[in-house]
């Protein structure tokens, strides 16, 4: 079976592809941005062979959870054609997400472990920068201060 996942790049997917069993430990450590409130997409990861079948989704363990926020594991799955190599398969997946509590800005450090099918783990640990959302745009004319009713 092939894997797939794609820590921390919106809109792309990495495939790994897995040649024998083995018992490997990967450790990646990545920073990423998020906004205050706004949901940040870690990864996704699925199992797919080399001839366009869906296996077994990993499993996705929890190590270290937020202090500042919450980090979700989600099914779901991508559409059609995000797989180039099996163009007609809708891919099942899971999703790891993070999202700040409302008013946090600052450093917060999440890690999680994704275990394979055929053993492998990957170790990921992220600190995550929260900034603070952007305020709307004062509109054009408007006097500093006042209240548009």
């Amino acid at each position: 079976m092939t894997r797939f996942c794609a820590p921390l790049l919106a809109g792309s997917i990495l495939i790994l592809a897995a040649a024998a069993p083995v018992a490997a430990q990967e450790k990646t450590y990545r920073s990423a941005d998020a906004i205050t409130g706004k949901t940040l997409r870690l990864g996704i990861y699925a199992n797919v062979s080399k001839d366009c079948v869906a296996g077994p989704l990993p499993e996705i363990k929890v190590v270290t959870s937020p202090k500042n926020g919450a980090l979700q594991v989600k099914d779901g799955k991508v559409k059609p054609g995000t797989l180039a190599r099996c163009p007609k398969l809708e891919v099942p997946v899971q999703g790891v997400f993070y999202e700040s509590n409302a008013k946090f800005t600052g450093v917060d450090e999440v890690a999680y472990e994704v275990k394979h099918t055929d053993g492998k783990v990957q170790s990921f640990t992220l600190k995550i920068n929260v900034a603070p959302a952007a305020k709307p745009a004062a509109k054009p004319g408007a006097k500093p201060g006042a209240i548009d009713l």
